[in-house]
């Protein structure tokens, strides 16, 4: 399965506070330039204290004090923030199990029904003695608070188990424990106390534009080592971060096994197996190199946001208006780019002279989709510096480049949930010559963090602007775009060209979630085919928006052979034989080893129904027609897996395949085949070898216990794949043997 990109840093909260700057001077960041009512940062919880008491909503501060007492007005307000619903309650008893904070606060509120006080979360730390309260709306918090303090015996606050008296406050108030973003917690992080330099320099790291060796290097971080020199790298990471690892985990269970057979928890701990105190124990081969070194990537995803690149200094001096006010459009305002200054500008009387030094510092941000090299405070990068992209990619992101910095809609902002364009995923058969685009947005009404007064809105224009890019899309053939690569690259011959290939199918999704939206979240299918077709080794498949396929055709072949070799040296009967495959996506693995002809039944077992669905065209695509040849499952793995190995006939071979997302396998899968004794092999293949390959391993090598019972596997052959060249990730398809009775009986008593 996919491993190439790293999983997205968090949001980090914007900054909120400018370094403190003389009077005639300011600093030109984004959030100075905005009005402050309509477009300041959404408030924190200290801030929305604060702003209360103190500073008027509207109020423009200029120094880094004032900064952090101004709030936005309630329209501002995140609205997933439930901050201003939590109250924290002290003085309770530590070690409280979750049933009984669940009595506790239950207790707290019998007989107050009056007071129409909800509680909706509790949160409560086992070595804390606070419990932090969310209830269902902000007006129930004064009442509960006052119900803590004031409710007990004679007017006095409530009491715990021993007699002491409870203290509630806001979550916002309390400066002592909980997660809250009081003043004391942010002096504490940024060094001394109203000091900022550390937000200086958070805002200067993140005005930093990459070259693209830069961007290589985040994104490929091996394109400088010649390709011989990146396998033996990943053979050493594999030997280390793999092998080696998965025998210290072994080992951890048999100490675990002895620690409790001293405790008398169990009757003996059997010895260590000899095979894992072998030098060796799990035999490293080298990694199988990719067909491909360079533009190898069938799927492509780009993050709509904004790219920074520097602005020449004449393009900069003398740019405001006639007020002597700079000209700088509003990111959240939905223009399509913003001048940014790092370093601080002359007062408006002398704007006139802007020195040459500070006019190269300034940054022009323009909406753009790309790679997150920097992660989300950096901006995004084009993909056509990058070896691994093809050209048919970059083609494309010229053309949504050209709508979004076009387009009245702004992208997705991931900070504070605003704007409309999220992502867009590329798929792409040279051998069909068809590309499909999924574009993923927020609600055209506007995102989760969208202000009440309407201005993040933009169901007016949304069909049109969609329409707009479906035109782009379709208009004509995807242009040759111009790339970046490094010095002496030289352009692999191509097994098909992608010259003059045409966008086949476009589907649009709709996602108001925080995060990414599931394979199975619904799709709108707007223009040509429902599905992309694609030939892999001797089979053809149908692949649906939400389904996975390997991102690496040619190498996905190589690491479909080793897969079929593994199964063909335990199948004798091959007619007779059941290919277990659990995971199965779309089918690839199971429908290659029956056309392969190694196996003679398939069960398959997937928990996206997209995928399954897929699944069950392709074995009609390719000649299993018949129910009692191939069967597919559309649900998770550990809830019916028993099942289906309970219902296969006692006198049928299996052998399994699991291909797992990076997660791995659920535990009740792993129960599942260490009980199942009839299968003698199973072939993991895993696009997390170093993480969680090593601890399922563990799990089924290790010596039996009530969860995880019968015989043990023991792993015989660990062959790595490079599916990802230039970059860290690769492969691993590791084949596990069931240890023998007779080897299982030299260390366990006779059962």
């Amino acid at each position: 399965m996919e491993g190439e990109q790293p999983p997205p840093p968090a949001a980090e909260e914007p900054a909120a506070v400018a370094t403190e700057q003389p009077a005639e001077t300011t600093t030109a960041t984004i959030e100075e330039e905005k009005p402050a009512a309509a477009d300041a940062k959404p408030a924190t919880d200290a801030d929305t204290t604060l702003s209360q008491s103190t500073t008027p909503p509207a109020a423009a501060p200029s120094t880094s004090t004032a900064a952090t007492t101004t709030t936005t007005t309630d329209n501002n307000e995140r609205h997933w923030d439930q901050t201003n619903k939590k109250v924290v309650v002290r003085n309770v008893l530590k070690f409280l199990r979750p049933k009984e904070v669940t009595k506790l606060t239950t207790e707290w509120l019998k007989g107050k029904e009056h007071l129409n006080i909800k509680i909706i979360k509790t949160k409560k730390p086992p070595k804390d003695n606070w419990i932090k309260v969310t209830l269902e709306d902000e007006s129930m918090v004064d009442p509960f608070i006052q119900l803590i303090n004031t409710g007990g015996e004679d007017g006095k606050a409530i009491t715990n188990a021993r007699g002491g008296d409870l203290f509630a406050k806001r979550a916002n108030e309390d400066q002592r424990g909980g997660d809250n973003n009081n003043d004391n917690n942010r002096k504490r992080k940024g060094g001394r106390d109203g000091d900022n330099d550390n937000d200086a320099r958070k805002r200067a790291a993140a005005m930093k534009v990459l070259t693209p060796d830069e961007v290589r290097d985040a994104i490929t971080p091996l394109w400088r080592l010649p390709y011989e020199e990146q396998l033996k790298v990943k053979t050493r990471e594999m030997i280390h971060k793999c092998s080696m690892k998965i025998i210290k985990e072994i080992k951890g269970k048999f100490r675990i096994l002895e620690q409790e057979a001293r405790r008398g928890q169990r009757a003996k701990c059997p010895k260590i197996y000899e095979w894992v105190g072998e030098r060796r124990a799990i035999e490293m081969e080298s990694v199988v190199a990719s067909p491909r070194l360079f533009e190898y990537r069938n799927k492509c995803e780009f993050t709509c946001g904004y790219r920074h690149s520097k602005v020449e200094k004449e393009e900069v001096v003398k740019v405001g208006g006639e007020d002597g006010d700079d000209v700088m459009k509003s990111v959240e305002d939905g223009a399509a780019t913003d001048v940014v200054k790092e370093e601080e500008v002359a007062a408006p009387e002398a704007k006139e002279e802007v020195a040459p030094a500070v006019a190269e510092e300034a940054i022009l941000k323009t909406a753009a989709a790309g790679f997150l090299a920097q992660g989300w405070s950096g901006g995004v990068y084009l993909p056509h510096c990058l070896q691994n992209m093809p050209d048919w990619s970059c083609g494309l992101a010229d053309i949504f480049n050209e709508f979004l910095a076009t387009s009245s809609i702004p992208p997705y902002d991931s900070k504070v949930h605003r704007g409309i364009w999220r992502t867009i995923t590329l798929r792409c058969s040279l051998r069909t010559r068809e590309i499909m685009v999924i574009v993923v947005h927020a609600p055209a009404g506007g995102g989760v963090g969208k202000r009440d007064c309407g201005t993040d809105d933009y169901s007016t224009v949304f069909e049109s602007e969609k329409q707009r890019l479906v035109d782009m899309l379709t208009k004509d053939s995807i242009p040759t775009p111009s790339r970046d690569f490094p010095e002496g690259y030289k352009k692999e011959e191509e097994e098909t060209s992608g010259d003059g290939m045409k966008v086949t199918s476009i589907f649009f999704q709709e996602y108001v979630g925080l995060s990414n939206p599931p394979p199975e979240h619904p799709v709108q299918h707007i223009y040509g085919k429902t599905s992309l077709e694609e030939r892999l080794g001797k089979c053809t498949f149908q692949i649906s928006p939400g389904a996975f396929f390997q991102t690496n055709t040619q190498g996905a072949e190589v690491l479909y052979d080793i897969v079929v070799n593994r199964i063909k040296e335990v199948t004798t009967n091959p007619q007779d034989t059941l290919l277990v495959d659990v995971c199965c996506g779309t089918g690839t693995i199971g429908l290659t080893c029956l056309k392969e002809g190694v196996v003679g039944k398939l069960v398959g077992v997937d928990i996206s129904k997209p995928a399954i669905a897929d699944a069950v065209v392709n074995a009609t695509k390719n000649g299993y027609t018949e129910s009692a040849t191939t069967r597919f499952v559309a649900s998770p793995a550990e809830k019916v897996l028993p099942d289906e190995m309970k219902n296969i006939p006692k006198n049928c071979p299996v052998v399994a395949v699991v291909d797992p997302a990076r997660d791995g396998l659920h535990g009740v899968v792993v129960r599942t085949l260490r009980s199942n004794e009839r299968i003698q092999r199973l072939v993991y293949v895993s696009c997390n070898p170093t993480g969680t390959l090593a601890r399922d391993a563990a799990m089924l090598c290790s010596p039996p216990t009530k969860k995880y019972p019968g015989r043990p596997f023991k792993p015989t052959l660990s062959q790595p794949v490079d599916m990802f060249p230039s970059t860290k990730h690769c492969e691993m398809v590791m084949t596990f043997d069931r240890m023998s009775v007779e080897e299982y009986e030299q260390y366990h008593d006779k059962e």
